[in-house]
């Protein structure tokens, strides 16, 4: 469900970089430039967070419903480092959100990429934020605007609790027992962003990541996929 997400993003992504023109960066001599910048912003999200209980292969899959996924964020970014004349570059994103997560995906007739996210009692909530420093490819457009791809691995954190239903063919119902989530966590993962910065400092962006780990007796990964736009101010 959300593997075929990512991907799509991706190949997005590398179809608008394939058709990027090759346009040199702005200050040929590289180096660092710019400033520290935030961007409180809203937007929409796809947060799923898929548990296994290794002793009995049970699943269960937390998610919300991207079009009731208003949520609000703060992104941070440094200052950009450039590799001489080319366009590729090197830039740390920061980044907190919340959790609130409350449907459960329901298989349909079993396990499958088909179904339904469904209200059977569950939720679970909390927050996640990371630190990734990350390559990056960008060009400027006309006007002053400016677009980039970035890719990194930094530390992600989480801290949520709540509870969930767990199957072994993804059809909870609410009757079925469930099992409390108590989780915090800090791991490694990977974070790709789509960003697009217009010339009033006005920018949206696409990022699509997230950790998986292993913690008493279960596997967890939680994925992200978001769009949002947001105001930036500068340091």
């Amino acid at each position: 469900m959300l593997h075929r997400t990512k991907v799509l993003a991706q190949l997005a992504a590398c179809i608008i970089l394939l058709a990027a023109p090759p346009v040199i960066a702005d200050d040929e001599s590289g180096g660092w430039g710019g400033a520290f910048s935030f961007t409180p912003g809203v937007g929409l999200r796809h947060l799923g967070l898929d548990v296994i209980e290794q002793s009995t292969g049970l699943t269960g899959n937390l998610s919300n419903d991207v079009w009731d996924s208003a949520f609000a964020a703060m992104s941070i970014e440094s200052p950009e480092y450039q590799f001489g004349k080319s366009n590729f570059g090197f830039t740390i994103y920061a980044y907190a959100a919340t959790v609130n997560l409350d449907h459960q995906w329901v298989a349909d007739g079993g396990a499958g990429a088909t179904g339904s996210r469904e209200d059977v009692g569950t939720s679970v909530s909390g927050y996640y934020s990371y630190f990734v420093p990350a390559l990056h490819y960008r060009w400027s457009n006309g006007g002053g605007s400016e677009t980039k791809f970035a890719l990194g691995i930094g530390s992600w954190v989480a801290s949520f609790s709540g509870d969930i239903i767990l199957t072994p063919d993804d059809t909870p119902v609410p009757t079925d027992p469930k099992t409390l989530l108590d989780v915090r966590v800090r791991k490694l993962a990977y974070l790709f962003l789509m960003q697009h910065k217009f010339n009033n400092h006005w920018q949206t962006y696409m990022s699509v990541g997230g950790p998986a780990w292993k913690e008493d007796g279960f596997e967890y990964s939680l994925e992200e996929v978001s769009i949002v736009i947001g105001y930036t101010f500068s340091l």
